[in-house]
């Protein structure tokens, strides 16, 4: 039986929470058990710079267009090794793809990373688990290629948030406080020098975001080094 994917939330960028994801799929087999099915959840980052909007596509089946930097949300899909990759927009062709084990309601964000000749999908785990009282939970992706090691800070304290991270490594989920307006700085590990900044960003209680550093520290246009944050939840 054939099976389209579902959209959670798009336009919100709420994702549902693990007990929330609890919309069920039939499943038709050859025995005829219709038991259900729980979901898991994926979504899709374009962080490619220089690479222009891409189609992505989960066993075969197309499941949007994205530009540069654009996520749309979590969508349903069935969980065990899924086929996940991406093509130029409206081509056929895979400019990369790879398998990843999709369990059941838990969410996933797949990132289209590096430039267009070395595309790859790096699959990351979101836990999406609520934060604790009166926090928010962030984590930080660096998804600059070329790029060494980076720090993230907030601005005003003495401390980096995340440490030491290389091109496509990611941290853990981490609860911060609540703020009407942070600016969030990357810096090379260990330096004080900041490389970029994301200021007048609103970190609400309750929500879950990732931070991830993009571009090309050798550009100066649209693919520039700089960072980027998305609600995960």
């Amino acid at each position: 039986m054939k099976t389209h994917l579902k959209n959670f939330s798009l336009t919100t960028k709420i994702a549902l929470s693990l007990l929330a994801i609890t919309t069920i799929f039939s499943a038709c087999k050859k025995d005829w058990n219709n038991d259900p099915i729980e979901a898991a959840g994926i979504g899709f980052v374009h962080a490619s710079p220089g690479t222009a909007a891409l189609d992505f596509v989960l066993d075969n089946q197309k499941i949007g267009s994205f530009t540069y930097t654009n996520d749309r949300g979590y969508y349903a899909a069935y969980p065990g090794n899924r086929v996940i990759g991406v093509a130029k927009k409206d081509s056929l062709r895979y400019l990369t793809s790879g398998t990843g084990t999709l369990k059941q309601g838990v969410f996933y964000s797949a990132f289209v990373v590096d430039t267009l000749k070395s595309t790859k999908i790096l699959l990351v785990e979101d836990d999406l688990k609520a934060p604790d009282a009166d926090k928010a939970k962030v984590r930080f992706i660096n998804l600059s290629p070329g790029s060494t090691a980076l720090d993230l800070a907030v601005e005003g304290n003495a401390t980096a948030l995340f440490t030491a991270k290389a091109f496509k490594e990611f941290t853990p989920f981490a609860s911060i406080n609540p703020s009407e307006s942070y600016t969030f700085q990357v810096k090379e590990a260990g330096s004080a020098t900041v490389k970029a900044t994301l200021p007048a960003i609103k970190i609400e209680k309750g929500k879950i975001y990732t931070i991830w550093a993009k571009g090309l520290s050798s550009k100066t246009d649209s693919t520039k080094f700089g960072l980027a944050v998305m609600t995960n939840k």
